[in-house]
């Protein structure tokens, strides 16, 4: 009997576990003859950001996981680089799989590379064009590690083209689309409950997520994005979904109760809960490439913290506006929020992140990879 193959499938972050989750069910599912194994970096340890979202994408818990940690970039890489190499020796995969562009993805992909492991690149040839972002340096390092770029949109695939990585180029639609497709009937039932769990309701509150070191590792700017949300907060309501890294730099600066003041804080919600509150929000403010894409995908304004994006996509006709001066947000929510027209805008405009079947393509894809490797 020919043994089956086995591709290691490398995940540690929420966006991975999303955009993962539709790619590992279909290899399950429909191709049995790829032993599939999931490791779990351990970069994402909180259960909110990590455990619930296998239970809630139904997907098998990770196979083994390294338990990384937190700890600076260069901490947290080379750490998950140690410790994910005996890993591959052990079960000797014939691809890596990784997806996004977080550390985990970083890490995965030069460990496979120094190996001699072909890469596999899910969500493959994003650029905002903002090489200070941690993000942007490990999707291009990635990308340029991997023998196969799975390419969400036209965008990515005209990226990795003019940077010579024609030839391994793949565009298969983009597989949160088939994530979220799998979980808005679950999105359809909670959302009432979600909403009375916050006391919110519908449109008639602004979504805030943050992360990004540009907006939460400066005191400075952090300040200022806390006294905009105060000020929004006496206009209209807002729930503030608190990252743990936000959550360490607002007690740094000891204006926890400050930030109280006319915002519900919440810990990081499962991702049901999560599209719950997208969709029914007047408006979001995110730093997130993720929140950004969902936002677009749900038909809701939104409103990035940030002076670029990897997905361009999302500015079409305003759905997505970029703002860098913090004191602008008041007034640039308020304005967006009160557009009765505009969401009926978005809904309009053509989905350029594919059909639904991203995961169908990119399966079938390494499979026939696989398989010419034999």
């Amino acid at each position: 009997m020919v043994d089956k193959i086995r591709a290691l499938f490398v995940v540690g972050a929420r966006p991975q576990f999303i955009k993962s989750a539709p790619v590992i069910r279909e290899i399950i599912e429909n191709h049995r003859g790829i032993k599939l194994i999931v490791v779990h970096s351990g970069q994402h340890y909180d259960p909110e950001m990590s455990e619930i979202f296998f239970r809630e994408l139904q997907i098998p818990r990770p196979s083994l996981n390294l338990h990384t940690g937190s700890g600076s970039h260069a901490t947290q890489t080379s750490a998950i680089m140690k410790r994910l190499e005996p890993t591959i020796l052990r079960f000797k995969p014939q691809f890596v799989i990784v997806p996004g562009d977080t550390n985990t993805t970083l890490a995965a992909a030069v460990t496979a590379a120094k190996l001699e492991i072909p890469v596999a690149h899910i969500e493959a040839g994003l650029r905002s064009g903002d090489i200070h972002m941690p993000e942007e340096i490990n999707r291009r390092l990635t990308d340029h590690c991997s023998t196969l770029a799975f390419a969400p949109t036209k965008t990515a695939v005209a990226n990795l083209n003019s940077e010579g990585l024609r030839d391994r180029t793949y565009l298969t639609g983009d597989t949160m689309v088939d994530a979220m497709e799998t979980v808005l009937p679950y999105v359809q039932r909670r959302q009432g409950a979600v909403l009375e769990q916050f006391q919110l309701n519908s449109l008639r509150y602004v979504l805030v997520t943050l992360h990004r070191p540009s907006n939460v590792d400066d005191p400075t700017r952090l300040r200022a994005i806390r006294a905009a949300l105060h000020r929004l907060g006496k206009r209209i309501r807002v729930i503030f979904l608190v990252h743990p890294r936000t959550l360490e730099r607002l007690r740094r600066l000891r204006e926890m109760r400050q930030v109280h003041a006319g915002i519900i804080l919440a810990s990081p919600q499962g991702y049901v809960e999560t599209l719950s509150l997208i969709r029914n929000a007047a408006c979001v403010i995110t730093d997130s490439g993720g929140i950004q894409k969902e936002s677009f995908m749900l038909h809701v304004p939104c409103i990035t913290l940030r002076t670029s994006t990897e997905w361009p996509e999302t500015l079409r006709n305003h759905a997505n506006r970029l703002v860098t001066n913090p004191k602008t947000i008041p007034s640039k929510v308020l304005q967006v929020a009160l557009d009765e027209d505009l969401r009926s805008q978005i809904r309009r405009l053509k989905n350029p992140f594919g059909d639904g079947r991203a995961s169908v393509r990119v399966a079938r894809i390494l499979e026939r990879a696989l398989r010419n490797l034999n």
